[in-house]
């Protein structure tokens, strides 16, 4: 029979084996994490955990997620004291939270603009598991600020991504402080494959305007310095590549 000793260092050696397995899936956690807690992060990690509101306290700015019901569940007044940020999805690993609006008819930028810092998608598996969106996005602007390209100046989708606000304090009374970016082509791959799910909340919320429109979504991601990633929101999801002086759909995310 095994002593208390050996019970207990058995224990530590399988809850750090459950913790290197689930941390291969894209978590950070460490010896301190509940194991508890380990059922629901193997379910966020091999698909879809939950997709829920995201509102932020008028009083300090702090950040709180709801279910459609409780959020449904607060009074008129308890719902005033919020400010609507866009809904939380969690799948695959990891989190985001989609702004509320679409803002169609943007150009990513000019062809032939050189980037080197850019993300370079090595394989299909990088395409689907890289996520460092806001990164990406800050490069495009910085790498496409003094490029034109007919009336395509700068890098359109990706400025308008980065200066969204879901509410402003001259609007709302309450600035939104959100890092808001272009999505990676894995992020626009968890919003179609969840799409249903995506707008059912919006659709609760908001209104069936919200929802995620059937259109191309620019990605931050690109293939080459004459194409670009986009998502084709219609039933077959495709990520495929663009011209980046194409008209398409920017929905921001953040990925707090």
């Amino acid at each position: 029979m095994a002593s208390k000793e050996q019970s207990v260092t058995l224990l530590r050696r399988n809850k750090r084996a459950q913790i290197d397995a689930l941390n291969s899936l894209g978590f950070n956690l460490t010896e301190g994490a509940r194991a508890a807690d380990f059922p629901m992060f193997i379910k966020w990690g091999a698909g879809l955990l939950d997709v829920t509101v995201a509102a932020n306290r008028k009083s300090d700015n702090k950040r709180f997620f709801f279910t459609v019901e409780e959020w449904q569940s607060l009074s008129a007044t308890e719902q005033g004291m919020f400010l609507l940020r866009g809904v939380r999805v969690r799948a695959c690993g990891t989190s985001f939270v989609i702004a509320p609006d679409t803002i169609t008819n943007k150009a990513w930028g000019a062809r032939d603009v050189s980037i080197p810092d850019l993300h370079s998608y090595s394989s299909q598996r990088d395409l689907y598991s890289y996520f460092d969106a806001y990164e990406e996005t800050r490069l495009i602007v910085e790498g496409y600020q003094n490029s034109t390209s007919g009336s395509v100046v700068g890098a359109p989708a990706a400025e308008t991504a980065l200066a969204y606000k879901a509410f402003t304090l001259s609007r709302d009374g309450l600035e939104d402080i959100s890092e808001w970016c272009l999505p990676t082509p894995a992020h626009l791959m968890i919003m179609f494959r969840w799409i249903n799910e995506i707008n059912a909340v919006l659709s609760a919320v908001w209104s069936s305007d919200f929802n995620l429109i059937l259109t191309g979504h620019w990605s931050c991601g690109r293939w080459s310095n004459n194409d670009v990633y986009r998502c084709d929101m219609q039933s077959c999801g495709s990520i495929w590549v663009e011209s980046p002086i194409y008209l398409k759909a920017v929905r921001p995310i953040c990925l707090s």
